[in-house]
């Protein structure tokens, strides 16, 4: 039961900058702390498409000390963060913010929700589990070593607007929500693309976002695996340091094992969650 004098509103009128340094707060003794600058911030919420209308913060005293940041794509939702300051939790305002988002989302005709949860957030994942959601397939998320020597193959920088009709194609496991193409045409300019190409059209690609340092997208067509082409795009596009690869899908054998081979170190575990909304708020 909710026992604060909070006051649940849609995001349309907070700025970025209340809406970060209220993220950055609640994150604060994550088991991922985040510290997300006002680039970041903006970068992640364009990537994920946050819409401000589906959003929900809860104000006390004239703070922001809880969030749910939205994004919506057709009928589907996605909940791209949601936290609340420490010294506000444990006072049902996760699951008002939840609730009314729900209605909101039923009230613009949206049918499905989803998100991910760390699998060690046992609190995060039991709210979402009374929301009403379910568990559809784990992903995992690594770090990427810089590997020695030069590419083998012909690597070439390229526009993602010529690569994405083709990358298309390559494709056999769904993207998680922030990787997916449309969330890379949300950032199109903000991305770097290499691929290697043959006589039959693109032969592999690597998608990167410089500024979070993360590989949003690799894919090899099935006729060139084994030949060391991601190894090559790996090695032209990695920067050196720390190359992050977030929320891949577990059950993918034949990747899992390329990463093993490459010294990829895993760092965290998620569930992607979720549910038809249509009769959330029965709950």
């Amino acid at each position: 039961m909710v026992t604060l004098n909070a006051k649940i509103k849609t995001a349309e009128h907070v700025s970025d900058d209340v809406l970060r340094r209220a993220m950055n707060t609640a994150f604060s003794d994550y088991a991922v702390p985040m510290e997300l600058s006002g680039r970041a911030f903006a970068l992640m919420m364009q990537q994920r498409r946050l819409s401000r209308a589906a959003s929900r913060v809860a104000i006390i005293g004239g703070d922001v000390v809880a969030i749910w940041l939205m994004s919506v794509r057709g009928r589907r939702a996605y909940l791209i963060s949601s936290g609340t300051c420490p010294e506000f939790r444990r006072q049902g305002l996760a699951r008002q913010l939840g609730q009314d988002c729900l209605v909101g989302l039923i009230n613009e005709h949206i049918t499905n929700f989803q998100t991910e949860v760390l699998t060690s957030n046992k609190r995060a994942f039991d709210l979402y589990a009374a929301l009403g959601t379910a568990i559809t397939r784990q992903l995992e998320c690594y770090e990427l070593p810089s590997l020695p020597g030069s590419p083998r193959h012909d690597v070439r920088q390229s526009p993602w607007a010529e690569v994405k009709g083709e990358a298309h194609t390559l494709a056999e496991v769904l993207p998680s929500w922030q990787n997916s193409f449309g969330a890379i045409a949300a950032i199109a300019n903000d991305v770097k693309c290499w691929t290697v190409s043959d006589a039959r059209g693109l032969a592999g690609y690597a998608v990167v976002a410089p500024e979070t340092r993360t590989l949003v997208q690799i894919g090899v067509r099935k006729d060139r695996r084994c030949e060391g082409v991601a190894q090559s795009l790996i090695k032209a596009c990695h920067p050196g340091d720390k190359l992050h690869l977030l929320n891949v899908d577990a059950q993918s054998e034949e990747f899992r094992a390329f990463l093993q081979a490459i010294g990829a170190e895993p760092t965290v575990s998620q569930f992607e969650l979720s549910m038809r909304i249509t009769d959330a708020i029965e709950r």
